[in-house]
């Protein structure tokens, strides 16, 4: 078992200290594939850890040396002149690659929630050559479950209410994220109408673009111009408090798994960023256990 820790430490005056621990096993399983396995449905009240996974063998979609994933991660250079430069960097340890990155975004802030983004020092460490795991596991209820290739982490479905993110109306900038107590961060890929975002619109609705990489060390792709999810809305009334109860996993109902992927032709296995829930990931295919701690009960 290898332990990963994942360091938030405020820069400047405030001196707060958040850590995220991730704790990967060297565990390893195969499957075999099932063309004609039943249709699932799945409610959001049952954990999507501890289902057995009978899909097939899933390996990383990217090709890409440990060396060549650590490259990927760049920004654009400054685009706020009222905010610190961005900063981002990986490079490979053994067989981890370990990004870090001050958490500032590479695109004009637009400010939807009050306050302006402040720089952190964030540190990840996910493996090169991720492990499919017997059993998925939940992605955080809150905090990043990922980061971006420009260093920004993505959180997921959740607000901190419990509530669907998109609950907050008119609460995110055009490429996806906000500002929070824990800094920016994303919840859904978004670049309607933008030039100024990871991508232009025209380069995510030819292909998927590689938005970044999730703790397990499955890459994610906008997928949102050629995938749909396999999550429908089942309660309207929780979509508020309680998003993923308010959501159900109906297997073949789109073009997902439950955690928002899928596995190419050539048996490599990726997540896909989509216009409707979980925008990002579902849970994780990945080995990967994110333990209880400040930096996975940060507010949204």
């Amino acid at each position: 078992m290898i332990n990963k820790k994942c360091k938030r430490n405020q820069v400047g005056a405030f001196g707060a200290v958040c850590t995220i621990m991730l704790t990967l096993s060297a565990c390893s399983s195969s499957g075999s594939s099932d063309d004609n396995a039943a249709s699932t449905t799945t409610d959001g009240n049952d954990t999507t850890s501890g289902e057995t996974d009978t899909g097939n063998t899933l390996t990383s979609s990217a090709t890409l040396s440990c060396n060549e994933i650590a490259a990927v991660f760049v920004t654009k250079g400054s685009a706020n002149a009222d905010l610190p430069d961005p900063e981002v960097s990986a490079s490979c340890t053994g067989d981890d690659v370990v990004i870090t990155s001050n958490q500032i975004p590479d695109f004009p802030y637009i400010e939807t929630s009050p306050g302006s983004p402040r720089e952190y020092d964030l540190e990840y460490t996910i493996p090169a050559v991720p492990t499919v795991a017997e059993a998925v596991t939940d992605v955080p209820a809150l905090g990043a479950l990922g980061v971006a290739i420009n260093g920004i982490p993505i959180f997921g479905a959740t607000e901190g209410t419990g509530g669907d993110v998109l609950s907050l109306g008119a609460g995110f900038t055009e490429c996806g994220g906000h500002n929070g107590p824990t800094g920016y961060h994303y919840h859904t890929f978004d670049v309607t109408g933008s030039d100024a975002c990871l991508f232009s619109e025209a380069e995510v609705s030819t292909e998927p673009q590689l938005f970044g990489y999730a703790f397990d060390g499955y890459p994610i792709y906008s997928g949102n111009f050629q995938y749909t999810s396999s999550w429908s809305l089942t309660d309207p009334s929780l979509f508020a408090t309680d998003t993923f109860s308010a959501h159900t996993f109906t297997e073949g109902s789109g073009d997902l798994d439950q955690c928002n992927g899928l596995t190419d032709a050539d048996g490599n296995y990726a997540y896909y960023t989509t216009n409707e829930f979980p925008y990002t990931l579902g849970c994780y295919r990945g080995v990967v256990e994110i333990e209880a701690g400040p930096g996975r009960g940060g507010d949204r």
